[in-house]
């Protein structure tokens, strides 16, 4: 590696999924202006990805600065990656700092994640995901789009339970 490209990289995260007989891996780089996963096979990954219970604070430390430097590129594989990967952890953590990620995008495909998908955002099951995703759509300076997807959730959504989240978030951001 360049000593150049050294300084470029802000953070690298090796992940391993899978069983351990049958046992897959990618490498992924955060760099100042890209990102990358060396599997080409992040496509078939599909929410297989596990983060370990036991992470360590260093780790933890490396998955924040990926998360945050997904959350500053404006491409769709940024949120594709921050959907599979991050809301999909078995850490609430992560899945907290994920769905802040994307409602920090305020673009409609990154809200709609978080906001009309069952178990993701506002409808996750951990309490602190659910109201940190809640307080971040609060502090967003543009609801619009925000006000947006929840219209077209609390019209649209087959589900009960997010149409009637997605009508008491959008009554508090009407609020403030």
């Amino acid at each position: 590696m360049k000593d150049n490209k050294k300084e470029n990289i802000i953070s690298k995260l090796n992940f391993s999924f899978g069983n351990n007989s049958k046992s897959e891996s990618a490498t992924c780089v955060m760099e100042r202006d890209t990102f990358e996963c060396s599997s080409e096979k992040m496509d078939s990954i599909q929410n297989k990805i596990d983060f370990s219970k036991n992470s360590s604070e260093k780790n933890m430390k490396h998955i924040a600065n990926i998360i945050n430097g997904l959350a500053m590129h404006e491409d769709a594989d940024s949120i594709r990656v921050l959907e599979e990967i991050g809301t999909n952890a078995s850490i609430d953590t992560i899945r907290e700092m994920t769905a802040r990620a994307l409602v920090r995008k305020n673009v409609v495909d990154s809200l709609s994640i978080v906001i009309s998908q069952e178990g993701k955002g506002i409808n996750d099951l951990s309490t602190s995901v659910a109201m940190s995703t809640i307080n971040e759509l609060l502090s967003l300076q543009n609801k619009e789009i925000a006000m947006q997807v929840l219209e077209e959730t609390v019209s649209n959504s087959e589900i009960e339970m997010v149409r009637d989240n997605a009508r008491s978030v959008k009554a508090l951001m009407s609020l403030c």
